[in-house]
């Protein structure tokens, strides 16, 4: 199983961190400020199986400039196990980092990804139409990417996988209240599926309330599997394939 979404940094508990390496197939650990990008690269250099995508979240961008893009681009260019660009993106939820700035910093990530061929990890939070509006503006994308723990509508999801991106659900897919997320879930094409737990955050259901880690992937990957009526382990063949789709530069080991 791969956990294609991880706060690997967060997770307080370094056991946390060590049983979830040792139970899954690759996990991708996401740093999105100007310090948890060198610890993501660093932890990918700790773990085999362990990737780092890097970029700098929109609540972020407020402390940024641009010479820190540039820092990114070193950083990708210098570590192959950086395979990924973001997370970034759009978040109008709180009013942290004016619309402007984020959109600014939005389109130069978007850029450099296109760049240096990686796919791009977009966070888009009650941003729906500028996220698709921007990411319109600079499609195809060749290398793809991931719109990550999807809250959109969806519009917004038919508008993504058309650009070619894949649409990725986290624990909060499993929870009662979130009728509308398992609406867009029903609709995703399998072959653009892909399953996270944005570890320290969003627990799924059994464990609500405690702190999430890649482990729980599986409650999510169950809950999935049972609502769209698939096999669990048939769902997770195809959101594994989907991820090493994705991500083609992870080196999976030879079989003899």
């Amino acid at each position: 199983m791969i956990d294609t979404h991880a706060h690997l940094d967060m997770i307080k508990n370094e056991e946390d961190v060590k049983e979830s390496v040792e139970k899954l197939d690759y996990i991708i650990t996401i740093g999105c400020d100007k310090e948890e990008i060198y610890k993501a690269v660093e932890l990918s250099k700790k773990y085999d199986n362990v990737y780092a995508s890097i970029g700098f979240h929109p609540y972020d961008v407020k402390d940024i400039k641009e010479e820190d893009i540039e820092t990114l681009k070193k950083l990708a260019l210098e570590n192959e196990k950086v395979v990924g660009i973001g997370e970034c993106g759009l978040d109008y939820y709180r009013d942290i980092t004016p619309k402007d700035v984020q959109q600014r910093f939005f389109e130069k990530q978007i850029n450099l990804a296109k760049e240096l061929n990686l796919p791009l990890i977009v966070h888009s939070r009650s941003a729906n139409e500028d996220t698709v509006k921007i990411l319109e503006k600079y499609a195809p994308y060749p290398a793809s990417g991931i719109i990550h723990c999807f809250g959109g509508d969806i519009p917004m999801m038919e508008a993504c996988v058309d650009m070619g991106f894949y649409i990725s659900f986290a624990g909060n897919v499993t929870y009662p209240k979130a009728d509308n997320l398992r609406e867009v879930l029903k609709r995703v094409p399998l072959d653009r599926l892909l399953l996270e737990t944005d570890s320290p955050f969003l627990s799924p259901q059994k464990k609500r309330g405690k702190p999430n880690k890649p482990s729980h992937i599986f409650y999510t990957l169950d809950f999935v599997a049972d609502f769209l009526g698939i096999d669990k382990e048939e769902l997770e063949k195809i959101t594994d394939e989907n991820a090493l789709r994705l991500f083609n530069k992870i080196k999976q080991p030879q079989h003899s």
